[in-house]
């Protein structure tokens, strides 16, 4: 249906009239912008008409745990090659919306640790507050942890899953975040990288959701940009054992006759 709905729109105005499209949230793949606007381009092809904006929309990630994207240049480079094969005229323009890309590293949210349970911990902030992600979307942001006085303690660290302040049973954020063992009742701990998508997520659900904001001068837990290093690498667990399987195969006539099989 895209190209009859290009032809109608490109009828309906003399004003600028353009494509737009989403490659999906935290894209990990520079070459899916490119896949895009070929897509787009074969429409505006087949609809026979010029579009006055090309806008290749958001998706531009961040670094969290176990996702380490391609610089910031290789998406802009495949972006730059698209646009260079679509049918465009000389004056079409290029937008982009960039907004994890740009905010993710901002923002850091600090709560507290109000019960513990083995390794569940309940905080006073959660899904319905500046959590969103770590729940409904199961990321598992960077923590750290801070004692009382401060005291920011990194050793130590086992998988620990998180519950909010709510009534809701979603109110779950499974990560797993990794703290060290010894954290407990009354602790801070910081979660990284939440400028995209935490506090614009906030609600007040249950009465809870207010937060007081404070600006920092630090670095972020990690940077695309070279602000802090480039990776949030997934620590082992200190106590995690590695278990090693060995199968054998059988002697004599049972197993040559699986070899022969």
């Amino acid at each position: 249906n895209a190209p009859a709905l290009l032809l109608a729109a490109r009828r309906s105005t003399q004003d600028l009239m353009g494509v737009s499209f989403h490659v999906g949230s935290q894209c990990m793949r520079p070459t899916a912008y490119q896949a895009a606007m070929a897509q787009a381009s074969r429409a505006l092809v087949r609809a026979g008409v010029l579009a006055d904006v090309v806008d290749v929309g958001g998706g531009f990630p961040s670094v969290y745990p176990g996702m380490v994207p391609p610089d910031m240049s290789e998406y802009l480079a495949a972006i730059d090659r698209g646009f260079n094969d679509m049918m465009v005229h000389e004056s079409t323009q290029l937008w982009c919306e960039p907004g994890r890309a740009l905010v993710a590293e901002a923002s850091s949210l600090l709560v507290k640790v109000e019960l513990k349970k083995g390794d569940a911990l309940y905080l006073n902030d959660g899904s319905y507050g500046s959590l969103f992600d770590a729940a409904h979307m199961k990321w598992p942001f960077p923590v750290k942890l801070l004692r009382k006085n401060g005291e920011v303690v990194e050793e130590g660290l086992k998988p620990f899953r998180f519950y909010g302040p709510t009534c809701d049973s979603v109110d779950h954020m499974p990560g797993p975040f990794y703290l060290p063992d010894s954290v407990d009742e009354g602790d801070y701990i910081e979660i990284g990288m939440l400028g995209a998508y935490g506090v614009a997520m906030s609600t007040r659900f249950n009465g809870f959701g207010e937060t007081d904001t404070a600006r920092v001068s630090d670095a972020p837990m990690a940077s695309m940009y070279g602000l802090a290093k480039r990776s949030i690498p997934t620590p082992r667990p200190e106590a995690e054992e590695r278990k090693i399987v060995r199968f054998s195969r059988p002697k004599g006539a049972a197993g040559k006759k699986r070899r022969r099989r």
